[in-house]
């Protein structure tokens, strides 16, 4: 098994990196409560999708992953290495991580930098090592690709889409105060380079995430 970040990692069903064949897996089960989206359901209780509905959201989902990889091979390196060397002098309480065992049960912040694609995403969490794997390890649910549904031209690849060994490098700070910052840290940074999908903070409710949602124009 192949150790990462001093944890072993599984390829699991989508491997260890992010591939376009393994990217959107029909599933036509509704990962929603209740119908909070209007395709075409295949029962009253909106619990299953149509074939029709899932082979068109697999088409849409395929056409917005080649976008962004577009989008992606377009960013300057050394712009994003600026600005992450930048970010990283400005908060010298952020450490490199090079074993994530160290960090079990530790609040905090964390960075994780996507290189080949000149990405970061900014979390926080009660536990760094927890959250870090459960990046790695879960999948995006095939009704949550785009965020939000149909928008093709504008959903950024969830960093949950991405597997274990696109995550190039890792950054920390251990501290309790947790949630007040995440915002702060991730507009320290151009929108182009960050992948997380709503702003940072504690989620309350449904309108709070549509009101944070973070768009790219992809066309």
């Amino acid at each position: 098994m192949p150790h990462h970040f001093g944890l072993i990692v599984r390829e699991g069903k989508k491997g260890l990196k992010l591939t376009r064949d393994k990217y959107a897996t029909i599933n036509n089960k509704s990962s929603f409560s209740g119908k909070l989206i209007s395709p075409n359901y295949a029962d009253e209780e909106g619990n299953l999708y149509t074939d029709e509905w899932c082979a068109n959201h697999k088409k849409q989902c395929l056409e917005n992953y080649d976008l962004n990889m577009l989008y992606y091979k377009a960013l300057d390196k050394v712009e994003f290495n600026n600005e992450l060397a930048a970010f990283l002098n400005r908060y010298q309480e952020f450490i490199e991580v090079f074993d994530l065992n160290l960090y079990d049960n530790k609040n905090g912040y964390y960075i994780l930098v996507l290189d080949q694609y000149r990405q970061i995403y900014i979390g926080t969490t009660n536990n760094i090592k927890k959250r870090v794997r459960q990046h790695w390890s879960n999948s995006r649910s095939f009704d949550r690709l785009l965020f939000p549904i149909g928008a093709v031209n504008t959903s950024r690849l969830s960093i949950d889409s991405f597997r274990a060994l696109d995550t190039t490098r890792i950054y920390a700070s251990v501290t309790s105060d947790t949630y007040n910052n995440e915002d702060s840290y991730i507009n320290q940074f151009s929108d182009k380079f960050i992948t997380n999908r709503i702003g940072g903070g504690r989620v309350n409710s449904l309108l709070q995430v549509i009101a944070t949602i973070k768009k790219r124009q992809l066309e």
